[in-house]
């Protein structure tokens, strides 16, 4: 039996699954401190069944979401060493930054050496402006890592109160304006975030759940707890990547169409390509800033069931989440309350709403009835026009114009899965304004629960070897290091390769409901000669190896379709 909890910021949801159908469900309304509302959902879908037979347990949180959320600059420093090339200065950086001598370039080679002088000047620099956070960047760490790891050990050394962060282990990815911002972020939140997975571990423990648990990230493949602790950041977005997994796993293996996940706080929105979801291939934006997450590509409308309806100027005004709702007994008047006084919602009336209507109506001189119906298109259009924003995005994106080649499909595609309290009521909206196909699946209102727990382990590495430096670096933080034998071929380079990515599955316990590691493929090989003086001086390997993305299962309940 698999477990999902997904945390939003309205609602926490849970389900427990037993092969592939849902068992048991949990809504409840998200606590402030987190850790109690996932020790209400556990405690009741586990309530006179222990948790013997549980195999897998997946969270899915908004955690670090909220916490990024309009904190532009992160109170943090950087140590930058750019070597010969572009000015940082015309460059995009989340913080305030020194420029330090010491330089790799392109093959790794270490081609200008520290002045350590320049960095005691830097970290003197930061602490007089109370700045005891540290990142140290420089670029092409990826492949040669050794500067910014001096760098960090002689901070360390000499000035114990700093917490530094070199960037090559944020992120082996090229580009090191994003693994230095990402680098940035992950200093800002990584406390708050320890603090919270140990709250969970804690919570796991008391329940004496024994088996795998994971954290899912923002391109929908989970981490092991205990590692998920060194990549905070890569838990942003978890949340509509559990909506968007949870699509698909409550419709059909090969299905084609929009996600839109109508949660209480925020609307998230998806698309899935003949049961692939779409993934973002230049990586995250976090407060404008691109950072080396991989994710979907996806996208939040600050809109949901729980969003207030007020008034400015005499305009209607759809607002963030004040409280609770009417319809619940609060004083908040919100688009769930709409959908009740409408008729359009399946939750009880309450004397709130007409109330609370009825005062709108006073300052605005409409009938409550026009209010009503004007918030509900206002509702509708927000949601029209985030759309087709995201179909002018996911339009750049390769795999998207790859599938619209192969599928033969030149046209937009013209279905939409609603989940979401309100998934029934919008979706047939949508059905009548749009003409589309829209499907609510079954436990459309805990999708993302089930997209959390069902969500495959799954990882993805880029290696690139160069035989004549005698080095190999990838795209995973801090896995780089020194050639012990010469590659003379490329399927010599694709064996090694693939030995360092099993190494890392096994280190990072890359087990999917305790069956072994499996459905391991290479993306992508390639190899040329370096030549040099009308001689071969060595090879250049670039091999992608990864584990299928996909689901451990598919439920098999059903859906409702709306002609």
């Amino acid at each position: 039996m698999y477990i999902g909890i997904d945390v939003g910021g309205t609602y926490t949801d849970g389900v427990l699954i037993d092969d592939s159908k849902v068992i048991r469900s949990v809504k409840i309304e998200t606590e402030d401190n987190l850790s109690i509302s996932i020790q209400q959902v556990l405690a009741k879908l586990l309530l006179n069944r222990g948790n013997k037979n549980i195999s897998r347990v997946v969270l899915s949180t908004t955690l670090i979401t909220n916490m990024l959320a309009g904190v532009k600059k992160p109170p943090v420093g950087m140590l930058l060493l750019p070597g010969p090339g572009i000015n940082p200065q015309s460059q995009d950086f989340c913080s305030d930054y020194i420029l330090l001598k010491g330089a790799v370039d392109y093959r790794g080679r270490v081609i200008e050496e520290i002045d350590f002088g320049e960095v005691d000047s830097a970290v003197r620099h930061f602490l007089d402006k109370g700045i005891t956070s540290l990142v140290v960047a420089c670029k092409f760490s990826q492949r040669n890592p050794s500067l910014e790891n001096r760098i960090e050990h002689y901070i360390k050394e000499r000035y114990p109160q700093v917490d530094v962060a070199p960037s090559n282990r944020t992120s082996g990815l090229l580009n090191w304006i994003r693994r230095a911002n990402g680098t940035a972020f992950t200093l800002f939140v990584k406390n708050d975030y320890n603090q919270f997975v140990q709250r969970f571990e804690e919570t796991i423990t008391e329940y004496d759940i024994g088996c795998p648990v994971y954290i899912l990230k923002a391109d929908g493949a989970t981490l092991p707890l205990e590692i998920a602790r060194q990549y905070p950041l890569e838990s942003i977005f978890s949340g509509p990547a559990a909506s968007t997994f949870g699509a698909l796993a409550t419709t059909q293996q090969d299905i084609t169409g929009i996600m839109l996940d109508i949660g209480g706080t925020t609307t998230d929105i998806g698309l899935i390509l003949n049961g692939i979801p779409l993934m973002a291939e230049r990586g995250i934006y976090v407060n404008g800033y691109l950072v080396p997450v991989r994710a979907l590509a996806l996208s939040s409308l600050a809109l949901g069931g729980d969003s207030a309806i007020t008034h400015k100027n005499g305009q209607l005004v759809i607002a963030q989440r004040k409280g609770k709702g009417c319809y619940l007994g609060g004083n908040s008047i919100t688009f769930t309350d709409i959908l009740v006084y409408l008729e359009k919602s399946k939750l009880s009336s309450h004397p709130k709403i007409e109330l609370a209507l009825q005062e709108i109506s006073k300052n605005i001189g409409k009938t409550a009835e026009n209010i009503a119906e004007e918030i509900l298109n206002q509702f509708i259009a927000r949601i029209d026009e985030k759309i087709e924003e995201m179909f002018l995005r996911w339009e750049e994106e390769p795999a998207y114009r790859i599938f619209q080649i192969i599928s033969g499909q030149e046209t937009r595609p013209q279905t939409i899965i609603c989940l979401g309290g309100p998934a029934q009521s919008i979706g047939s909206i949508l059905a009548q304004k749009r003409s589309w196909e829209v499907i609510v699946p079954q436990h459309a209102e805990i999708a993302n629960a089930i997209g959390a727990a069902l969500a495959k382990t799954t990882l993805k590495m880029d290696v690139l070897i160069d035989t004549e430096q005698g080095r190999y670096s990838t795209n995973l933080p801090g896995l780089s290091g020194t050639l012990s034998a010469r590659l003379l071929s490329l399927d010599e380079a694709k064996t090694f390769a693939l030995e360092i990515f099993k190494g890392k599955c096994a280190e990072w316990k890359l087990v999917t409901a305790g069956k072994e590691l499996e459905d391991i493929e290479i993306v992508y090989e390639e190899g040329f000669n370096i030549v040099r003086n009308w001689q071969t001086k060595g090879k250049i390997f670039q091999i992608g190896l990864q584990i299928k993305p996909g689901l451990v299962n598919l439920l098999n309940e059903g859906t409702d379709a709306i002609e």
